[in-house]
């Protein structure tokens, strides 16, 4: 049955938005002895690269390696950098959260101010507020603002207990529903490498703690460059934490490997001596960055890993799988979708198992008519990911990538323990099926302009439902907006008919 109940954005009545179920609905099945537990979800994203606002500093102890810290120049990194900032701080706080808060339910959702002024908070705020004002009153978040994550208003909104996305710096001091070094090692590749899953085969490089001499940081970045050198093609260079599909290199030909070199060593690539300094004219490679985040605060972390893993060349299949955990290790099925990548060069793919280098993650397609077959098909593997994780201290919401190879053999190349940019498929099934579109596809998305002149230009998409805004940040500054979108196709040829005309009107965006 479709639902009703229209609501008015930009002057043009959108159909009311009833999620099959919700974040905090699952969260309450999985775990009903906290069933009445008031939780404060942090849907946000963060970066080690630079302070994403006055109130929000990048992450010291717990290390991730976003996109912006992998590829921004040392010049973009630079302390006053505000377009880099803002456009950050646009993606992790307003963006990602608002994605998450589509689909949490009716809980406290924290979001985080984008900056301080008047103007920036009521932006924010108005932003994530017309995003949700679609859903059913049923399932909509209640919404608290805040500078950042050291100013949470935990006990003035009477929650119980944080559950939180990534890992922020700071958060310890909070009533939380895991533990915070915990949650980042199951999120590491270096734990997924040792887990005892079927796992393609790693090779572990492990950093000692950053000598004083700048140096002595020349051994350990000429060891990971000497493996990377020794290694044959094909193979993955992953480093430790990252998300979005950052931190990954898959390396097919000896030009890829050179290339990866290059971006490890810096512009001299694998022969840049580490003592030349950090001139702008001699760009420092990621090495150059990323060793001395190591301190005696997260030594035992060990976010400095990197691993050279095998490639599972020409795979036969590929699945983003979305599911969540209760505490004894019971798990719940909610989808199998395909992933979209784009590459460095721009160019894109429908699967994980492109070859490109640096690969970032842009969206997800899911056939609702195929879910019965597929979760049968993963039960045993998802049985298997769920005990790990649970064994570990976790409950709730996990993604995993797997792969297929000719042998029929399936590998998890990723996981992500905790909620994952697909994971609003499985819950808009009975929006999108109960109008006869048996297709979906997330599609994160750069626009030039903003949300009204969005909506009028999708209006007969957005009122008969084929369409759905997860989020929507505009960035008045610069004059576009980036924003989540879902959309519904009868079949698989209709369905990438409508994201070919959406793609034509729109720019890829990456984390």
């Amino acid at each position: 049955m479709v639902p009703v109940g229209p609501r008015t954005l930009a002057g043009i009545k959108l159909p009311t938005v009833k999620l099959d179920t919700t974040l905090t609905e699952l969260y309450q099945k999985a775990c009903p002895n906290k069933a009445g537990t008031r939780l404060g979800w942090i849907s946000c994203g963060v970066t080690s690269a630079v302070d994403l606002t006055p109130d929000f500093p990048r992450n010291t102890k717990f290390i991730y390696q976003d996109q912006a810290f992998i590829k921004a120049s040392s010049h973009a990194l630079r302390e006053g950098n505000a377009n880099l900032r803002r456009s950050l701080a646009n993606k992790y706080l307003s963006h990602i959260p608002q994605r998450d808060a589509f689909v949490s339910g009716k809980a406290v959702v924290i979001l985080f101010n984008l900056g301080r002024t008047p103007e920036q908070v009521e932006h924010g705020r108005r932003e994530a507020e017309d995003t949700i004002s679609v859903l059913d009153p049923s399932q909509r978040p209640e919404l608290i603002f805040c500078p950042g994550p050291s100013d949470i208003p935990v006990k003035e909104h009477g929650i119980d207990r944080l559950e939180y996305k990534v890992v922020l710096d700071g958060l310890d001091k909070y009533p939380l529903t895991h533990d915070l070094e915990t949650h980042w090692m199951l999120n590491s590749k270096a734990a997924l490498a040792r887990s005892g899953l079927p796992t393609p085969k790693s090779d572990l490089i492990e950093t000692p703690h950053p000598p004083p001499s700048r140096r002595l940081m020349l051994q350990p970045t000429t060891r990971i460059l000497d493996a990377v050198r020794a290694r044959p093609t094909p193979f993955v260079f992953k480093t430790q934490q990252a998300f979005g599909g950052a931190g990954t290199w898959l390396v097919t030909t000896d030009a890829q490997k050179s290339q990866l070199l290059a971006d490890l060593g810096g512009k001299e690539g694998e022969d840049r001596n580490p003592e030349r300094g950090n001139e702008e004219e001699d760009e420092p490679g990621l090495l150059a960055r990323l060793l001395p985040l190591l301190t005696p605060h997260n030594a035992h972390l060990s976010p400095t890993t990197v691993l050279l893993t095998d490639l599972i060349t020409n795979p036969t299949s590929d699945h983003g799988l979305t599911f969540t955990v209760a505490p004894s290790g019971a798990a719940h099925f909610l989808g199998a979708s395909s992933q979209m990548l784009t590459a460095a060069d721009g160019s894109s793919s429908n699967n994980s198992s492109s070859s490109s280098s640096g690969s970032a993650w842009v969206g997800s397609t899911i056939a609702y008519a195929a879910q019965g077959p597929l979760r049968a098909r993963f039960a045993p593997l998802v049985g298997r990911i769920a005990r790990w994780v649970a064994a570990r201290g976790y409950a709730g919401p996990v993604g995993a990538d797997v792969l297929e190879d000719g042998e029929g053999r399936w590998f998890v190349v990723d996981l992500n323990v905790r909620t994952c940019g697909s994971v609003s498929l499985p819950l808009l099934r009975g929006h999108f099926t109960g109008r006869g579109l048996m297709w979906a596809s997330c599609l994160s998305v750069a626009v030039g302009g903003g949300r009204r002149e969005f909506v009028e230009r999708w209006r007969g998409e957005l009122e008969r439902g084929r369409m759905v805004v997860l989020s929507w940040c505009e960035d008045r500054e610069e004059g576009g907006s980036i924003a989540d979108v879902v959309v519904g196709g009868e079949d698989e040829d209709r369905l990438r008919e409508l994201m070919g005309r959406v793609r034509a009107s729109t720019e890829e965006m990456t984390f």
